[in-house]
């Protein structure tokens, strides 16, 4: 009897102990605040830990927890955390996209066993051709030019798609110039005697921030390039950028509609049948070039705030090969020969090397290819006489 009064004894105690406590609350849900937590009788927070009993705020918040301090808001302010400010670039690449490896033998002769015609509207794409029986002329393996965004966007795409013959590890010597020029992609299939040159023209350079790529009173200042690789047996097709940013399925398909032309034989993939054809795009001023410098059009559609241009790394040495070399002596032979039979003999009596720049043409560049422009009659084929890799016009690149 006593052992039963005294548990009574203890269980009273227990529960005024209980009931006089100072940490009891009513089991009654608290409201929500809104964020997943709930809101205690002081207005602090609550949430729950991993085993379901409220933690109070003697654990951290998720605020706390992502290394958030809330701040007050005050009158006209939103209570959204305002957006990253960290600005996007893109570094301008060095390194080829494509891991296709090319054989060549330097030692035989390859000549064009197509005929095509250039293209004529002053739009995008532009598309420039070989003689039929022209000899080719091989590239060599390598490169150390900076490479554009949207050849890295383009090339990627061939890659995805698993696309066959594309490169862009090659350079074209020109002449006697010690630095070659470097198509930015190139299609080769050396059986079939196509070599195509696969340009991408921006309206400006990226940090250099000139204009580039751009038409002029009879042409475009690419013609005397595009002329360079058409002598030497390559077809030559430029997309804008633009064009290969919002389309580059479309693009290819482009490429491969004018392979079927050089050859039927080529046929379309089936992944690039559905896609549309490319929509023309204008070519661009020099003015109209320049506004678009000002307006940072191309990062607006890049969507990046700038361009950065990497350390200059070691450049690789290329040295034209034998064969090549006397392709180029008949390519100049034929060019005086032109010249003679055109306008005759200057009147300093001698021909100048078509293939020589001009000795000003460093110091002003733009200049020099304006005046060489009037020179010319034919539209869309100027000689702008530029030499490889020496100005944002001659590569192309970023």
């Amino acid at each position: 009897m006593k052992l039963i009064e005294r548990i009574c004894e203890i269980f009273s105690q227990l529960w005024h102990s209980i009931r006089g406590s100072k940490k009891w609350q009513p089991t009654v849900n608290p409201p929500d605040n809104g964020n997943g937590a709930h809101v205690g009788d002081s207005g602090n927070s609550t949430s729950s830990n991993a085993d379901g009993h409220p933690s109070g705020n003697d654990g951290p918040t998720d605020q706390h927890i992502q290394g958030i301090t809330p701040n007050p808001i005050g009158d006209g302010q939103s209570d959204k955390n305002p957006q990253s400010t960290i600005p996007k670039t893109y570094t301008v690449q060095t390194i080829p996209f494509l891991t296709s490896k090319l054989n060549l033998d330097y030692e035989a002769t390859c000549k064009v066993p197509y005929s095509i015609l250039d293209s004529v509207d002053a739009k995008f794409p532009i598309i420039r051709a070989p003689k039929r029986g022209c000899e080719i002329k091989l590239p060599k393996i390598g490169r150390s030019g900076k490479r554009g965004v949207c050849e890295e966007r383009l090339c990627k795409m061939i890659r995805d798609l698993k696309l066959h013959d594309f490169y862009d590890d090659i350079s074209l010597f020109i002449g006697n110039y010690s630095k070659p020029y470097e198509p930015d992609i190139a299609y080769i299939d050396v059986q079939k005697g196509i070599f195509i040159d696969i340009e991408i023209d921006e309206p400006y350079s990226g940090w250099e921030r000139k204009p580039i790529h751009y038409k002029t009173k009879y042409g475009t200042i690419d013609d005397a390039r595009n002329n360079y690789f058409t002598e030497r047996g390559w077809t030559v097709i430029r997309f804008s950028e633009k064009q290969v940013y919002e389309h580059p399925k479309s693009c290819l398909r482009r490429v491969y509609q004018l392979l079927h032309e050089m050859d039927v034989t080529i046929t379309m993939p089936k992944c690039l049948a559905i896609e549309a054809d490319i929509s023309p795009d204008d070519i661009w001023t020099k003015e109209q070039a320049e506004r678009m410098e000002q307006n940072k059009e191309r990062e607006k559609m890049l969507d990046i705030d700038k361009f950065i241009q990497p350390a200059e790394a070691p450049h690789t040495t290329i040295e034209d090969y034998p064969h090549g070399q006397e392709i180029e002596k008949k390519i100049i032979s034929k060019r005086k020969g032109s010249q003679r039979i055109e306008s005759g003999q200057t009147q300093s009596g001698f021909i100048v090397n078509p293939l020589q720049p001009p000795k000003d043409f460093t110091s002003n560049p733009d200049d020099q290819r304006q005046r060489e422009a009037e020179r010319y009659e034919h539209p869309q084929r100027i000689a702008t006489y530029s030499q490889p890799k020496t100005t944002p016009s001659s590569r192309g690149y970023a």
